[in-house]
């Protein structure tokens, strides 16, 4: 009976130092060391160091053996500390804080704030849903920045073999780049349907106004789709955050496709959404200077289609492999950026009827046309002749609400063929 006890007891220890040997971290794995004896007999890392780094081709030998025939842990332990004996700096991660995303939040902000204000002083048509849609995007866009700062500090930007496993595996399962990517999807279709509500609240074109519900229910759609592609992307959902270890047998969606056809079909989205207010106030019967003023304010909105495009190159140009504490970084970078742009856009009106009734002259405008909403303006003049009510309109957009029953701002556009029919 001991020595079944004696038997067990030393299984047990040997099963013990088996995983310790796995997990020390401070030794190169059997693997690694294998390659080396095999690839390399005088200038090899375990017998002349200084040899074998000096060189440019035996490391890279040496590292696509041990990617071969490691497994992930022991060919990021195999990196790691082959740039630690030759003495290769390890890459520092970024600021915690960047100027880059600094001042997009600020300004989103400044952006945000100035069109609260703007609905409480009874500007800007007064509250809708499309200020209670950009406000939740807001919201959503604080805590993403707020996310990438602490992701940040736990390693977001650094190589993935410079972190502690634990820390690896915390990033994933603690869920928090996908957190962030399925945020990032809701906050930009809730800013671009702010915009979409917005529009609809100017012009009143059939044609139009069925477009703008058709870009509202397909930003939905991206919004549900993508975000539950980035939830579950992976069968069975744990290795949503441990299969970088390459360990257990599962299905993950080729999520550089995902991401990749989401980015093409948000820039087209933009796109439409730009198009679609600069046309219409084109056919407004405004002078010159006016509707290009008009214009230059949904033009804007290029502003954020522009940084879609920025990302998507910059996404594409560092698509990560198994590096991907590093390989993401660029990605959510730019999404930062995005998410605060978006914001800004949408508030844009809002912030120029507020510039407008304070601060006049910067619009051009004379001091005493406090009244005048600079984002438009719109007036009817109604006549009766022979029982019936024509209707003579000066295009432009009035975003002041028209009394205190009514808050909706609303551009009538009248079809010359069609002024006798009401």
């Amino acid at each position: 009976m001991r020595g079944h006890l004696f038997f067990f007891a030393f299984l047990a220890l040997l099963i013990v130092g088996i995983h310790a040997a796995e997990s020390d971290t401070t030794v190169f794995p059997s693997c690694a060391i294998t390659c080396d004896q095999h690839l390399f007999s005088d200038c090899s890392l375990s017998n002349n160091t200084s040899c074998f780094c000096a060189s440019s081709s035996r490391p890279r030998a040496l590292l696509d053996c041990a990617e071969s025939n490691c497994t992930t842990k022991e060919f990021f332990t195999t990196k790691r500390l082959y740039q630690q004996e030759c003495d290769i700096t390890p890459l520092k991660g970024p600021p915690v804080v960047k100027v880059s995303t600094l001042i997009p939040f600020i300004l989103a902000t400044v952006f945000f704030v100035a069109r609260l204000i703007a609905k409480s002083s009874g500007l800007a048509g007064g509250w809708g849903w499309d200020d209670y849609t950009i406000i939740v995007s807001y919201i959503i866009g604080v805590a993403i920045y707020v996310m990438d700062i602490y992701m940040i500090r736990n390693g977001f930007g650094r190589n993935i073999w410079d972190l502690p496993f634990p820390t690896i595996t915390r990033f994933y399962q603690e869920q928090l780049f996908q957190a962030m990517a399925v945020m990032y999807k809701v906050q930009i279709s809730l800013a671009k349907i702010s915009v979409c509500l917005f529009l609809l609240r100017i012009f009143q074109s059939r044609i139009f106004r069925h477009l703008a519900y058709a870009l509202i229910g397909i930003n939905a759609s991206i919004g549900i789709t993508w975000a539950s592609v980035d939830g579950f992307r992976c069968t069975p959902t744990r290795l949503t955050w441990l299969g970088w270890m390459n360990e257990e047998p599962g299905y993950c969606i080729d999520f550089i496709a995902a991401i990749l056809v989401n980015c093409l079909v948000n820039i087209f989205v933009d796109f439409v959404l730009i198009i679609m207010p600069v046309y219409e106030v084109i056919k407004l019967q405004l002078p010159l200077r006016k509707k290009v003023a008009v214009a230059s304010m949904f033009i804007v909105g290029s502003v954020l289609m522009i940084i879609a495009i920025i990302r998507v190159v910059v996404f594409w140009t560092n698509r990560w492999g198994s590096n991907e504490t590093l390989g993401l970084y660029p990605l959510m970078h730019w999404s930062v950026i995005e998410c605060q742009i978006s914001v800004m856009c949408a508030c844009l009106p809002a912030f120029r009827a507020i510039i407008g009734r304070w601060f006049p002259r910067l619009l051009g405008g004379s001091s005493n046309r406090t009244k005048e909403s600079y984002v438009a303006e719109y007036y009817h003049r109604k006549s009766k002749a022979s029982g019936n009510i024509n209707k003579s309109v000066t295009y432009s957009v009035n975003y002041e609400s028209r009394s205190p029953m009514s808050s909706d701002v609303e551009l009538v556009d009248m079809d010359p063929k069609r002024r006798n029919d009401g």
